[in-house]
């Protein structure tokens, strides 16, 4: 099984797509160790539902983002919390400051015009999509308040 997911990993890396080989291998080793805690019934201690953590940020509020693995201790198997993903281009903004542009509590989707509610999310000014696929649209990034961190104006962490 290790040589299949190398060579997957491989071919990711040699396809130009080196930003989600990571995601996918943490992806794998989840499935595994999952897989494996079956087999001698530990079980895994992760709520399945997503972390939750409540902050209630304000927009002009000053945030820093968590760390990539602080991060992916709070996804499911699916890479989401509480069903948003956690895309691989907002690595970039790991532990790095961001003030709170605005608060999200619904969205509405663009394929089929249903309106979602969302809980604990946020938008941070400065973090948007760079464009993949030759995408001119700069979209913010979706934040769960449990990837950020509150910062004291005067510099450390809260």
């Amino acid at each position: 099984m290790p040589s299949r997911i190398s060579k997957v990993l491989w071919h990711m890396r040699h396809d130009g797509l080196c930003e989600t080989a990571k995601v996918v291998w943490l992806r794998v080793r989840r499935l595994l160790a999952s897989r494996r805690s079956r087999r001698t019934g530990a079980r895994d201690t992760r709520p399945s539902h997503g972390f939750i953590e409540f902050l209630n940020l304000q927009p002009g509020e000053l945030v820093r983002v968590r760390s990539e693995e602080e991060i992916a201790s709070t996804l499911d198997a699916c890479g989401r919390n509480r069903g948003l993903i956690w895309m691989p281009l907002m690595r970039e903004a790991c532990s790095k400051e961001f003030r709170v542009y605005k608060r999200v509590n619904r969205i509405v989707l663009e394929s089929t015009g249903e309106i979602r509610t969302l809980k604990n999310t946020v938008l941070l000014a400065g973090s948007v999509c760079e464009g993949i696929y030759n995408c001119d649209r700069s979209c913010y990034f979706f934040w769960k308040e449990v990837w950020l961190r509150r910062v004291d104006e005067s510099g450390g962490s809260s």
